[in-house]
């Protein structure tokens, strides 16, 4: 029975995934920056809308008052007649007209000035009334766009978790094809860390590198122990490639995220100072320079595991 387990379809799959988690950002970005080119617009039209209808709230504001005072003097005015047709004294009579006849006049003066306060805030409906369709428009169209961006944003962190949990099992089976065939890998991280170093909050930003490191390099000195790989030709620069690797893995995940979020989604300094375009492009950048590095280091140890799986004799 084969000790050794030929890894290089997993490897090559996730090789694969990247390029797609690639494709979905850059996709994701151009939307992204098509709902910017719209949530600019409505940011920047925002504090004239809110000002426009602050303004509309005070001059509606004393409405409710002039309705009141009318419905006031409307139920006093009724309420006088009915008490003057139950009165058969003159002078009562008299005096109640008096009042009733003050109590027309007030009344008229409220309903003119109803009037004027209904019109005056008909003439301001009248122009807050586009001001309020175009903001809601953008608001509409921000909506659709940023619910395009987001599906496609969610398509890419699927894609990327996949290739994830695909790389963890391509580690997973490497880390355990060096322990059969290398007796002092059984002292080595336990393969199972290539799912653990992923799920543990802050040690996962430096256990999959680790991990992954290890493996390289024990396989790395497996192959020139057993002579199967010459000094000469050996991977040189390891330490630098991996760590330019992982650290270009951080800078896109962490750091360019960040930058994106703050940039066309925060309210801060980056949105209204950074270049939104030229971030979308270094965002795109980043990634694809991290894919491609993760690629490459994936096609140096495909390599030597098929190196190992051709010279599975020696060990």
């Amino acid at each position: 029975m084969k000790k050794i387990s030929n890894n290089t379809f997993l490897g090559k799959l996730v090789q694969i995934l990247n390029l797609v988690v690639v494709v979905f950002f850059i996709l994701s970005v151009v939307f992204l920056l098509k709902f910017d080119k719209i949530n600019v617009v409505k940011v920047n039209d925002e504090p004239a809308y809110l000002k426009a209808k602050e303004e509309l709230h005070t001059i509606e504001h004393p409405l409710k008052q002039a309705e009141a005072e009318v419905d006031y003097y409307t139920t006093k005015l009724d309420t006088l007649k009915q008490h003057q047709a139950t009165l058969t004294d003159k002078k009562a009579i008299k005096s109640m007209q008096e009042d009733i006849d003050r109590t027309t006049s007030t009344l008229s003066e409220k309903k003119k000035v109803l009037a004027e306060t209904e019109a005056t805030i008909a003439d301001a409906r009248a122009t807050f009334e586009p001001i309020e369709t175009s903001y809601n428009d953008l608001v509409a169209q921000d909506e659709a766009a940023k619910k395009t961006f987001n599906i496609f944003m969610l398509i890419t962190i699927i894609c990327f978790v996949v290739k994830i949990v695909i790389w963890a099992i391509w580690n997973y089976k490497n880390s355990k094809n060096l322990r059969a065939v290398c007796s002092w890998m059984s002292e080595a991280t336990h393969p199972s860390w290539a799912f653990f170093g992923w799920i543990i909050p802050i040690y996962n930003l430096i256990k999959p590198y680790t991990f992954f490191k290890e493996i390289f390099d024990e396989t790395d000195y497996a192959l020139v122990d057993k002579s199967i790989l010459s000094k000469e030709n050996r991977n040189s620069d390891t330490d630098f490639t991996l760590g330019f690797w992982w650290g270009m893995f951080l800078m896109t995940i962490i750091v360019i995220s960040i930058i994106l979020f703050a940039s066309f989604f925060g309210n801060g300094p980056a949105f209204y100072k950074f270049n939104h375009t030229a971030i979308a492009i270094v965002a795109i950048v980043f990634w694809a320079a991290y894919a491609l590095m993760e690629i490459s280091v994936i096609a140096k140890y495909n390599k030597m595991n098929k190196m190992l799986l051709d010279n599975e004799s020696k060990f």
